[in-house]
């Protein structure tokens, strides 16, 4: 595998969009940051800042949407974001936001692909590790579940099964090469079901919420009158694992076999690819403790 550098955007990124639940203007800014300091939130209001590092162990909510939290602050719906760093490479980076929840935009990565692609990047001369999964891992909740096999490259396959007409038994397999990502999973938006999103508005949620950013499904069709791809809400799914999984901080291979997950068994997920991470770093501390006391006999025996 070719070595992978950590990288940066090249300058400052502004961004305005709507707050899903809140439908206030939120600010993003994407600042440009020093190699090895990771995917960091700064929240920020008049009168305090607040440092969120985008981590795994920082997830404290995946009820509709992945959201970090740190002091009594919190930053939710950051998993299409995500999305967009991870898939262009960018380990390194300061988002600066006046509020608890990344905008929509247009429900999609394309808009923060867009803007990182139009700045362009910074690559360091510092190598990141990629994550090697040497065994299966699997997460399973009920009819649940999602399963990383090995794998040389990074591929999915995602099945769906909505209780509705136009979602049922819906499966998509494909590879996720950067290529694939940008222009065949991250353009997906997200979708809901109509009478969700009345109840919603109805308890002072998803007032951000419109066709403008998201395909909204009735009882036995789309409110939308176009859709951007055939099948694009179970690539919105893919587009939701990929950010998910960004918390890991650090890019992976595998075969990714997913059936009706969402954000929890995403997070779950991770955090078993983290502890394999780490039984494997100690296993590969003991052989060479081992391997060094072994030789270190020899030499007192010769």
């Amino acid at each position: 595998m070719e070595p992978i550098f950590r990288k940066t955007v090249k300058n400052t990124i502004r961004l305005q969009g709507l707050g899903l639940h809140s439908g206030k203007t939120v600010n993003l800014t994407i600042h440009p940051s020093e190699s090895g300091s990771g995917i960091q939130f700064l929240h920020t209001t008049p009168n305090k800042k607040t440092i969120i590092p985008v981590h795994v162990d920082q997830v404290i909510d995946t009820g509709n949407a992945v959201t970090l939290g740190q002091d009594g602050v919190k930053i939710q719906t950051i998993e299409h974001l995500m999305a967009a760093l991870h898939t262009l490479g960018i380990t390194d980076a300061i988002l600066e936001i006046d509020s608890h929840e990344v905008p929509i935009m247009d429900g999609s990565s394309l808009p923060f692909l867009e803007a990182i692609i139009a700045t362009g990047s910074l690559s360091f001369r510092d190598q990141i590790e990629p994550i090697k999964i040497s065994n299966p891992i699997w997460v399973v909740e009920g009819d649940k579940y999602l399963v990383l096999l090995p794998s040389d490259e990074l591929k999915v396959t995602y099945n769906i099964d909505f209780n509705h007409p136009l979602l049922r038994g819906q499966t998509l397999t494909t590879s996720l090469d950067q290529n694939t990502l940008l222009n065949e999973i991250l353009p997906a938006r997200t979708f809901g079901f109509l009478k969700d999103v009345e109840y919603l508005q109805s308890r002072g949620l998803a007032l951000g919420g419109s066709l403008d950013n998201a395909v909204v499904l009735t009882e036995d069709g789309y409110l939308n009158d176009e859709l951007r791809f055939e099948n694009e809400c179970i690539r919105h799914k893919v587009l939701d694992l990929i950010g998910d999984l960004a918390v890991l901080g650090r890019p992976f291979t595998g075969h990714l076999i997913a059936s009706k997950a969402g954000h929890g068994l995403d997070i779950s997920l991770a955090k078993c690819i983290l502890e394999q991470e780490k039984a494997n770093e100690f296993s590969k501390y003991k052989d060479y403790r081992s391997n060094s006391n072994s030789k270190n006999w020899n030499q007192k025996r010769a």
